[in-house]
């Protein structure tokens, strides 16, 4: 995978179908990508199976190294034709139908609560960090015992996952919450990465 399809749209591996959508929109104004590139990102984030290779080959590099090698060639050819892309068509109603499954995605999940912990445990360990945060936050949302060891679980996993994905300031408001927490280990674990966290923020 010479261009990871985060880089050619430009997201994060945080971003929601919505951002995906409008970011083909811009990236196709800018024409830094030839056009089929940037149609094979989108289909890459789009499906949930591909998403995830383009996780696990997402380059972590010192910025510096994306400019060793400029390919210039690209400059002298003939701009693509948009109609050899049919799929961008109707871009406002693709929008709209990625808003729509948003909306759904944000609904709370027809999931007994002591299956939500376990599942966003499991997809945290995948590293299906996006999966992973609905879980875990529903979880903590809908668990009726803020002072048992499942929900520090939950609160511990979440700020993982917070983490994971760039969520730096949700991950330390939770952290701090955590570190006041009655259960002792967990309360341990929160004040133990609570510096890393802050230390992580201000390098961004």
């Amino acid at each position: 995978m010479q261009n990871n399809p985060y880089d050619i749209l430009g997201v994060s591996p945080a971003a929601s179908k919505v951002e995906i959508t409008k970011a083909v929109a811009l990236a196709m104004k800018r024409k830094e990508y030839p056009v089929d590139v940037i149609a094979r990102a989108q289909k890459s984030l789009m499906k949930p199976e591909e998403r995830i290779i383009a996780d696990y080959l997402r380059p972590i590099l010192p910025t510096i190294k994306r400019f060793k090698a400029s390919d210039l060639s690209a400059l002298g050819q003939t701009a693509p034709n948009l109609q050899l892309l049919p799929q961008f068509d109707d871009l406002d109603q693709a929008i709209a139908q990625a808003e729509h499954h948003e909306r759904l995605e944000r609904e709370p999940l027809p999931i007994p609560v002591p299956q939500l912990l376990k599942k966003g445990i499991a997809a945290c360990k995948d590293k299906r960090y996006p999966k992973a945060i609905k879980y875990l936050e529903d979880f903590c949302h809908n668990c009726q015992d803020p002072t048992s060891a499942d929900y520090a679980q939950g609160k511990i996993w979440l700020i993982k996952a917070y983490q994971m994905v760039g969520q730096l300031q949700r991950a330390i408001a939770l952290c701090q919450e955590l570190s006041n927490h009655s259960h002792p280990q967990a309360k341990t674990w929160a004040q133990h990465i609570l510096p890393k966290l802050s230390q992580e923020i201000s390098r961004v």
